[in-house]
């Protein structure tokens, strides 16, 4: 009996644990990202919406970086000369350009990248 336990608590623990990351980022909420920001912690905080999207509404804190121009050209952030210990937090119009970009960002080597689940537009908090 204590074994079928140990084994169904290890199922269940390892279960929350995949259910958190997903293709190597980790989705979080708004909660989560109003703690980074306000965290003495280094993060880049990077938003893969247009440029006319980002000058027309944006996260305090955020930088612009299309994911067009560098969804084409992975290799362009490299050139960005970003520390890839630090983590990344990824933001877009709705969460999906995001999740594309934390893919890129994954492969170039970044060990630690969330996204904004829903993105700018599931965000309730201060804008620019």
């Amino acid at each position: 009996m204590r074994k079928l336990l140990l084994i169904l608590s290890l199922i269940i623990l390892f279960t929350t644990l995949t259910a958190c990351k997903s293709d190597g980022y980790e989705n979080i909420s708004n909660e989560q990202l109003t703690e980074m920001l306000a965290s003495d912690e280094n993060y880049y905080f990077i938003d893969v919406r247009t440029e006319q999207e980002y000058n027309n509404l944006r996260i305090p804190g955020f930088s612009n970086l299309d994911l067009y121009s560098f969804d084409k050209n992975p290799d362009l952030i490299s050139t960005l000369d970003l520390d890839k210990s630090i983590p990344v937090v990824l933001m877009c119009n709705s969460g999906n350009r995001s999740v594309s970009a934390a893919k890129i960002f994954i492969d170039q080597g970044f060990t630690t990248v969330y996204n904004l689940k829903n993105g700018i537009q599931g965000w309730d908090g201060t804008t620019n």
